[in-house]
């Protein structure tokens, strides 16, 4: 269609027909990680810290080696109750690199702008105690694209997958951090 001659009246419908096919294949794309998350496939880009995706199929998690220890420290800390701030400053002083320095020298991170300062941050300690595939678990659809931005997904949006991968914690421990975590978030509430 040359857009630039007045006889172009099939132009709108054209454009009505691509939009409603750009439609239909998001929604296909959608239901086939909702499918493969429903199987206990992971469908994220990265494998979450401590666990690195399968060569030869890259939806199944298989632990690292050299992160899993860390994770391990990270939740016996926790669980023995130590503060945030203090695993945090353990983790910067024994000189762990964190995660996203840690995937650059694997190769799974190449974007400088993914890469943060090389430094432990309490939000991350946070998102790793409260992940709970580390207990072999795949809990995906945390979140969803509204507007073409990530936001937080409701419960309903949840899919969980139980025994999917080889497990870094047990169930007990992560529950029993959880529990700690819990009341320590209560308790900062209730003070004034």
């Amino acid at each position: 269609i040359d857009t630039m001659r007045d006889n172009n009246d099939i132009a709108p419908f054209k454009n009505i027909l691509n939009e409603m096919y750009s439609k239909d294949i998001s929604k296909k794309v959608h239901s086939s990680y909702v499918l493969k998350a429903q199987k206990g496939q992971f469908t994220g880009c990265l494998a979450p810290f401590g666990y690195r995706k399968d060569p030869e199929n890259c939806h199944k998690l298989l632990i690292d080696e050299a992160a899993a220890p860390v994770v391990q420290q990270i939740f016996q800390w926790a669980y023995e109750r130590v503060a945030l701030n203090r695993i945090v400053r353990n983790l910067n002083e024994m000189g762990i690199p964190a995660p996203s320095h840690y995937k650059k020298t694997t190769g799974e991170i190449t974007s400088p702008g993914l890469i943060g300062s090389g430094k432990w941050q309490t939000r991350t300690v946070m998102k790793i105690l409260e992940s709970e595939v580390y207990t072999g678990d795949l809990v995906q659809g945390k979140t969803k694209i509204v507007d073409h931005q990530q936001v937080q997904a409701g419960d309903d949006n949840l899919i969980v997958a139980r025994h999917t991968h080889e497990p870094i914690i047990s169930h007990a421990v992560f529950e029993a951090v959880q529990d700690y975590r819990k009341q320590v978030c209560e308790q900062s509430k209730a003070v004034p």
